[in-house]
């Protein structure tokens, strides 16, 4: 007899789903006969970060809320035909909870279940919620939470927030460093930078260490480089590298960050809250140049109480790859060069966070 049907609603980043992927996991082994839907967005991204995994995917073509006039009525389209699609997909699965995933492919599915009275909760990773996280709370029953500061952004909703702190997959935590470097054809005898653009490969942080390259080639007695560089940015990235005297691989996109993260002694990354959640969890230390578009600066945010504990530098990214290159030879560079102050960050950095938050929010999806 088929099991109970949980609905995860969101996507478009691999932000929003590898912390739902890890609450996914957690459920189907407290549920062994849980099916999973994944309700996301017709992205590329939501296809590659789920595909690897045993759960069905349904595409929504629901679209960004836009920022001017013009795109309203391709939006009004696509969110009609997005709420044709969760009526329809809640009326035949008829699902135990759905947990809405955060943005824009979270609201079609998570209002029409939270009016259905079917058990709905969302998640809230990033420590300054968005527009539709704001108008999902009213909806939602629980509000699941990375930071303890998100709660006061949800006003009269507050009350429903439990912080249960960085969603990551328990495999995430299991990495091993000689396993890892030899996946990547690195050498076992060289620290690691692991240079991480998102998945959507932010082009700021890429064009940065291409301006470094140079730099960083001083270094390649004692460093190598492990650079994510997003899909759509790969072959760009490999030709900045090309010729570069420090070692280094090169990928587009990771599908065992258990081993990126396994192989780094130091990361550069953006401060997106679910890679601030997998710098806690596995104590990595890290150089954050938060998006510099936000006008909540959540990426700064996100990152602020690691920053205060000595485990994470911030760097401004001044959009400009050789102004950007400057901040890091004062502050990347530095530390790279410095092993006694490289050691200090990797303490403050270690065991920092508990992290089963996944758990507890699949125990809250499977019921009493």
């Amino acid at each position: 007899m088929s099991g109970p049907v949980y609905i995860f609603a969101g996507g478009g980043t691999g932000g929003h789903l590898c912390p739902a992927v890890a609450v996914a996991e957690e459920l189907t082994a407290l549920r062994p006969d849980a099916r999973v839907v994944f309700a996301c967005s017709d992205r590329a991204i939501d296809r590659r970060v789920l595909s690897p995994h045993p759960y069905a995917i349904v595409a929504q073509p629901v679209r960004p809320m836009p920022r001017g006039p013009a795109g309203w009525w391709r939006f009004g389209r696509s969110w009609r035909a997005s709420r044709r699609l969760a009526r329809d997909l809640l009326r035949d699965l008829q699902p135990a909870a759905v947990l809405g995933l955060g943005g824009f492919a979270a609201a079609p599915v998570t209002v029409r279940a939270a009016r259905a009275g079917i058990r709905t909760a969302l998640l809230s990773i990033d420590a300054v919620p968005g527009i539709a996280n704001r108008l999902l709370a009213r909806k939602v029953l629980v509000i699941f939470a990375q930071y303890a500061r998100t709660a006061q952004a949800y006003g009269k909703c507050a009350k429903k927030v439990r912080v249960v702190g960085p969603l990551v997959r328990r495999e995430l935590l299991a990495g091993d460093p000689s396993e890892a470097r030899a996946a990547f054809g690195l050498r076992a005898d060289r620290r690691t930078l692991l240079v991480m653009a998102g998945s959507q490969g932010a082009a700021n942080v890429n064009r940065a260490v291409a301006a470094l390259t140079a730099d960083l080639g001083s270094l390649a007695d004692s460093w190598q480089v492990l650079h994510v560089a997003g899909p759509e940015k790969l072959d760009e990235v490999r030709e900045q590298w090309a010729g570069a005297a420090i070692g280094h691989a090169v990928v587009g996109f990771c599908d065992r960050m258990d081993l990126a993260f396994a192989a780094a002694d130091l990361a550069l990354c953006r401060g997106g809250a679910s890679t601030a959640g997998e710098l806690a969890a596995t104590g990595t230390p890290a150089v954050v140049m938060p998006y510099p578009y936000h006008r909540d600066r959540q990426q700064y945010l996100n990152v602020a109480e690691a920053a205060e504990a000595g485990a994470v530098e911030v760097v401004e990214d001044r959009t400009d790859p050789a102004a950007n290159a400057v901040l890091l030879r004062a502050s990347l560079l530095a530390i790279m060069a410095d092993p006694s102050r490289l050691e200090a960050m990797s303490q403050a950095a270690a065991g920092r966070v508990r992290a089963d938050a996944a758990a507890e929010i699949a125990r809250w999806m499977a019921g009493p």
